[in-house]
């Protein structure tokens, strides 16, 4: 099995640090190699990021998987889950009960569970 072969049977073990869904499918470039290191250019398939990452190898195991930076302009957040029906109708059951402005509202304190 080739090194390319290897990285690529790998890579659905690990997400993408923007989406952080799994790699599985990424298309992977070798940008350089040196020695026991590979510099690979990884566009995930889900949301078409590209990043770099440092692959070390040692003995034929791969021993080290580094994220050194994502090419992306704005902010990098994971994906937010769907809101529950739960959490609706907390929300619902609070503004039922709430006497005030959108701007008091807005300056309440985070109530967590």
């Amino acid at each position: 099995m080739s090194i390319i072969e290897f990285i690529r049977d790998r890579a659905r073990f690990y997400n993408c640090p923007v989406c952080g869904r799994s790699l599985k499918g990424c298309d992977i470039q070798v940008l350089s190699h040196e020695d026991e290191r590979f510099h690979l250019q990884v566009t995930c398939a889900q949301c078409q990021v590209t990043f770099i990452v440092v692959l070390a190898v040692a003995g034929g195991a791969v021993e080290e998987v580094e994220s050194v930076g994502a090419v992306r302009s704005g902010p990098v957040e994971p994906e937010p889950e769907p809101i529950s029906v739960d959490e609706i109708l907390d929300v619902h059951l609070y503004l039922k009960s709430f006497q005030g402005t959108l701007t008091d509202l807005l300056q309440q304190p985070h109530r967590s569970r």
